[in-house]
């Protein structure tokens, strides 16, 4: 073995030791045999931190999807350090790529190939690596924006591409190109999320990414143990319509994947009242009253009537207790004041609704007993001693029951002496000295 080869296979050995103390194992790793094999991932870096992906049909109309990456999967490098590098040849290497075009990844292929020429004899990694890993964009001119759509024409005929540089490869995808670049993207994100750490909005504690999570459609932080108690509270309250960013400025949904991934144990439960909720919504289905099924039936011709497909329960469909034909739904007093109200407020079209669903007579016989209650509340009063109802028209307040003849004051309601009932108004003893003939707002 000549002096100048032993000189070579040195320096290499030199050299790729140097290269692996700057790169980190992910990025750089060699083996050696016969000869020095290197294998280099090359992790672009984006200038501005994020790239637009733009896809250009076969109409040259420009179609932009808005989707935005910060990473893009590494250019693999392969590299044969041969006995006469490098004093004499550069490495042999090929390149190969998902992302770039043949004949981009041939221009880097002669790009690298200057730079030997104008480093020639000289170890030549460090600078191809650096070239590669800093200035591949700009040397492509690619500035704010990735054309992706030579990957969608690859993708369905890989026969149309014509290469020459042999050391050009072009890594044909499988999949949609679009979906791979997002899945690369989100991936590195998390791993890059998981080795940093963040302050919790609920608890502020500072935690480590992976007991965090940053929600996709917000991105707002939280520990994993706080919003999981969060949602699994909303589960259990039924409210899973509004599972949204606990920040009080922000409603975003929480997704569904979110949920499943920090909620496991619940997502049964999350599943079926998502889907109770979303029958809610449709007009034809209804739920069976009973609380041991609660089975979602369709409604039948008759939109009064509702009957259970799994327990044959017969119901009314407005007031979900058992089927009444045409009678109208039994109500409470609460319920009565609130139907007038709502009737008295409502539009045309809310009346009529409100009509479909008690009946235009109820809804009337219902007003009458109201102000004929509040009738007899304002204008009359109970006799103390009999409870026979009693109504002032006029005179004085000394009034005197026609049932049972008992005297009493019709301001405080006492039951006054029959001997003398003048002394309750004339006695300084009582509320109602010298009001005989006083209106009872005035008291």
């Amino acid at each position: 073995m000549s002096r100048c080869i032993i000189d070579n296979l040195k320096r290499q050995e030199d050299e790729v030791l140097a290269i692996s103390s700057i790169y980190s194992k992910n990025e750089f790793s060699y083996c050696k045999n016969n000869i020095i094999y290197c294998y280099y991932n090359v992790f672009v870096n984006i200038s501005d931190g994020l790239l637009k992906l733009e896809n250009v049909d076969e109409q040259n109309s420009h179609s932009f999807h808005p989707y935005f990456i910060k990473y893009l999967p590494p250019i693999k490098v392969r590299l044969e350090l041969s006995v006469d590098y490098p004093t004499k040849r550069s490495p042999n290497f090929c390149i190969i790529s998902s992302w770039l075009s043949p004949w981009q990844i041939s221009f880097i292929c002669q790009k690298l190939d200057e730079i030997w020429l104008e480093n020639s004899g000289q170890e030549i990694l460090f600078l191809w690596f650096e070239f590669l890993r800093n200035d591949t964009l700009q040397f492509l001119n690619i500035k704010d924006t990735l054309d992706i759509s030579f990957m969608y024409t690859t993708h369905c005929n890989s026969n149309s591409i014509f290469q020459n540089d042999v050391r050009a490869v072009y890594n044909n995808l499988s999949g949609d190109p679009l979906q791979f670049l997002l899945g690369h993207n989100e991936y590195v994100e998390e791993i890059e999320f998981q080795n940093n750490y963040f302050e919790c909005i609920i608890c502020f504690d500072k935690l480590c990414g992976q007991k965090c999570i940053k929600l996709k459609n917000c991105g707002h932080i939280y520990c994993k143990n706080c919003i999981s108690e969060y949602i699994t509270i909303k589960i259990k309250e039924d409210n899973v319509s509004d599972i949204t960013c606990p920040d009080l400025s922000c409603n975003l949904d929480i997704t569904i994947n979110e949920v499943k991934r920090l909620c496991p144990e619940s997502f049964s439960q999350y599943e079926k009242a998502l889907l109770r909720v979303s029958l809610k919504s449709m007009k034809d289905i209804i739920f069976c009253p009973r609380m041991s099924c609660q089975c979602p039936s369709v409604k039948t011709y008759d939109d009064t009537l509702g009957i259970c497909s799994k327990c044959d329960y017969t119901f009314c469909t407005y007031c979900y207790k058992v089927y009444h034909g045409v009678e109208p739904c039994a109500m409470s007093s609460d319920s009565k004041l609130k139907l007038i109200e709502e009737y008295k407020n409502g539009s045309k079209r809310e009346r009529k609704q409100l009509e479909a669903k008690y009946g235009r007579k109820q809804i009337q016989r219902v007003a009458e007993e109201y102000l004929t209650q509040e009738y007899i509340k304002t204008n009359t009063k109970s006799c103390p001693n009999c409870g026979t109802i009693a109504e002032k028209n006029g005179g004085c307040n000394k009034m005197t029951c026609n049932y049972c003849q008992a005297s009493f004051c019709w301001l405080c309601g006492e039951h006054i002496n029959t001997q003398n009932p003048y002394d309750h108004f004339l006695s300084g003893n009582t509320n109602c000295y010298r009001q005989l003939f006083e209106q009872e707002e005035n008291i």
